[in-house]
Order: structure tokens, then sequence, then C-alpha cells
């Protein structure tokens, strides 16, 4: 039986698809959807950049241990610095790609200084010096409005210069207008304010998102967290015009990029619920 993928299925069959873990029929459709999908492209790509590089390093590896040879020490050696740079870089990796929060510490912390030895002949060892006094620190108060993820700062167009279109993925991977040419791309502007907008937004997902043709993206102008229950991609503005929308209002171009539709995601739903009807 044919399974029809999109970009939620690409997410949660992602580490399957990288183990070879997906069936021959899978595996194909797939990467037919990754090729035309710049979002699941971008997100395939960068995991790649790390794989490559630790299945080189350990096929070259065996490929040497299984060569039956002498063992000399400054080869134990060397083998011993290669793979702690190895576990360096992978280090490196793991802490740059985690978007976690930072653990903040309670309580007080005392301020240390390293205590001198003076060392003489046939003299004692003078005891460290006593430790400063402690220093209190504060623990700050979380904004319970903001989320725990790291998200890119979102900013509302500031000039009449300001672009179009320009939001990031809170993975932070810039999409222009071109990213979506060749779909009706839904353009859907929320805000924590616009509670009637974000399920609009998300019913419209859920009955269309599996669909090739269309492409939906839900914008805010400020770093908020994605809303509660909503399946629908989350993007945040990067000081551009959202092409004259506002929290609430939605933009629907066709595949060439041009403004078939606008309107309030309240008030003109049905419309737009109609016109996606025709199109599918």
């Amino acid at each position: 039986m044919t399974e029809h993928i999109d970009c939620r299925w690409i997410e949660t069959n992602l580490e399957a698809l990288f183990c070879d873990q997906l069936d021959p029929q899978q595996s194909q459709q797939a990467h037919a959807h990754i090729d035309g999908c710049a979002a699941c492209r971008s997100e395939v790509q960068s995991l790649n950049a790390v794989d490559p590089f630790v299945k080189h390093y350990f096929r070259d590896e065996l490929k040497k241990a299984q060569q039956p040879r002498r063992v000399h020490a400054s080869r134990v050696l060397g083998l011993s610095a290669a793979t702690v740079s190895l576990a360096a870089i992978l280090l490196f990796f793991v802490l740059h790609l985690q978007q976690t929060t930072p653990a903040v510490l309670s309580g007080p912390i005392a301020a240390q200084q390293p205590a001198t030895l003076n060392v003489q002949p046939s003299a004692e060892i003078k005891k460290p010096e006593p430790l400063p006094s402690v220093v209190e620190r504060a623990k700050p108060v979380l904004d319970q409005a903001k989320p725990v993820d790291r998200l890119p700062p979102a900013q509302a167009a500031a000039s009449q210069s300001a672009p179009q279109f320009l939001v990031t993925d809170p993975a932070g991977y810039s999409r222009r207008i071109e990213d979506f040419r060749g779909h009706l791309v839904v353009i859907g502007l929320w805000s924590g304010a616009s509670a009637e907008a974000i399920d609009n937004l998300e019913r419209l997902y859920t009955a269309y998102g599996s669909n090739p043709k269309f492409r939906f993206v839900g914008v805010s102008n400020q770093s908020l967290a994605k809303p509660a229950n909503a399946t629908f991609p989350v993007f945040y503005n990067q000081g551009s015009k959202v092409l004259g929308a506002q929290a609430g209002d939605f933009v629907l171009l066709d595949e060439n990029g041009v403004v078939a539709l606008r309107g309030s995601l309240a008030t003109d739903f049905d419309e737009l619920q109609r016109f996606l009807q025709n199109k599918s």
C-alpha cells in the first residue's frame, strides 16, 4: 500500500531514514519528498554534514586494525590522540546542535581563589588562606511567557525599505518566497492574542497539510513558543513586511509567488477554505 509522505512523516521517521530501516518503497517516497521540499532538504543536509565524517573515520580505522602488523608505542599514542580529538569534535557538534536552556544555579556560591603554597626546605607547608565571604546571588525569575528552547529573535518591519517576506524557522534557517515556488502557500500571522486565528490555521493544516500542492507557513512577529496543540510549521518574522499582513490575517500565494487571496483568518476563513477545496 502506498503511504503518503509529508513533512510530518519525514520528521517522525527521520531516524529510521538515516539508519536505513525503511522499506524500499518508503525510502524512495521519502527521498522524493525531500528533493521537492526545501525545509526537509535543509534538515537532512545539516545532519548529513556530520554523519559522513564519522563513518569515514571509523571505516578507515577498521581497515588499519585488520592489517597484521606490529604495534609500536608511538602508534598507540597517535591513535589515542586521534580518538581524543574525534571525541572533542563530536562533543562540539552535539553542544552546538542542542538548543537547551542553561541550568540556573540556586543558592549561595563561594567565590574561591587558588591558595598559594610556600614550600621551603625543612619548613612546614603553610595552610591555605581562608575563603572569602560567600557572595549571595539572586536566582533570576523565569518569564513564563517565553519558550524553554532558544528561539530566533523576531521583529516586524521597521521601515518601508524592509523586504516583503523574510522569516526563519526555530532552527535558524531563513526562508523567502522563492523557497516555496511551485506550491500554493498559505501564510498565516499568529500571536498570543489571536487564538481564533491559530485554531483556524490549525484546522486548515490538519485538512490540507498532507497535500503536496500546499505549503503552510505560520508566522509570528514575536519570539513565542509554538502554540499548544498546534502542528502547523512555525516561523518568525525577520524584519520583513510579511506582504502587508497583520496578526490574525492570512495571505495565499499561487505557484509563482503572486498574491491570489488575502483576508482575516477569523472572518474570511470560509472563503479561504473553499479556495483550498477547489484547488485540492
